[in-house]
């Protein structure tokens, strides 16, 4: 199983581990906040021994981490947050209905629409892969958790690099929204206008790297690359 745990910018980490099922990379991320441990987002079920052999080798284990955060509620994003100890979690209840039964116990459905949460976090409520999507901006960091609001599934990594600047995933992702944004009735069964909206939350902030569901994450010029996608609306 191949994985990768790489630091971002500081305190900000990424897990990412190949999933074979679905032939795509996973992933999620951890911030380290003063006392805190945050994780966003959980990888799924049968992936979490993977994510915490390596926090393991950083001298973190499942039961250190104080907070958990979903950008939205799909097995991916949500399903190893079982195999975490006493932990605040925390879900948009916009999402309430894709949590299953046994993980309900672990999540507060109370993420805001617009506001700060756990780790001086901004949220704001996306609501177009899920109704339920947030996105989640570290300011120190200038670092933006879009979960799959713009993603690179099935997508390998240039020469094995988690960070990068992605030039071949900005243009095939530029490629993809422009013929989304020519077919009418994609446009209207996909909810393009949301996907549209979404874009103008997350550029609002001055991002210097966008933290995908799965796949690269990218670095730099984030704002001109979320501009060039508007130019489609």
């Amino acid at each position: 199983m191949k994985t990768y745990l790489e630091e971002i910018a500081k305190d900000v980490f990424a897990f990412l581990v190949w999933d074979e099922s679905w032939d795509s990379y996973n992933n999620c991320y951890l911030l380290l906040d003063d006392n805190d441990i945050l994780l966003i987002d959980s990888g799924k079920e049968e992936h979490f021994r993977f994510l915490f052999s390596a926090l393991n080798s950083k001298g973190i284990s499942n039961s250190d981490v104080t907070h958990f955060i979903a950008t939205h509620g799909h097995k991916d994003h949500i399903g190893g947050i079982q195999h975490l100890g006493e932990v605040d979690g925390f879900i948009h209840k916009k999402d309430s209905d894709l949590v299953p039964k046994n993980l309900r116990h672990k999540l507060k459905m109370n993420l805001p629409d617009n506001g700060l949460i756990a780790g001086n976090l901004e949220c704001v409520l996306l609501g177009h892969h899920t109704k339920g999507s947030v996105l989640l901006y570290h300011r120190k960091s200038k670092t933006l958790f879009c979960g799959d609001h713009i993603c690179f599934f099935g997508e390998s990594l240039n020469d094995n690099k988690v960070v990068d600047i992605g030039t071949l995933e900005r243009e095939k992702f530029k490629q993809f929204v422009s013929d989304w944004s020519q077919n009418e009735e994609m446009k209207r069964e996909h909810h393009f206008h949301l996907f549209i909206d979404g874009l103008r939350a997350i550029n609002k902030f001055d991002v210097e790297y966008l933290c995908t569901g799965h796949g690269t994450i990218l670095k730099g010029n984030i704002n001109r690359f979320i501009s060039d996608l508007l130019k489609f609306d």
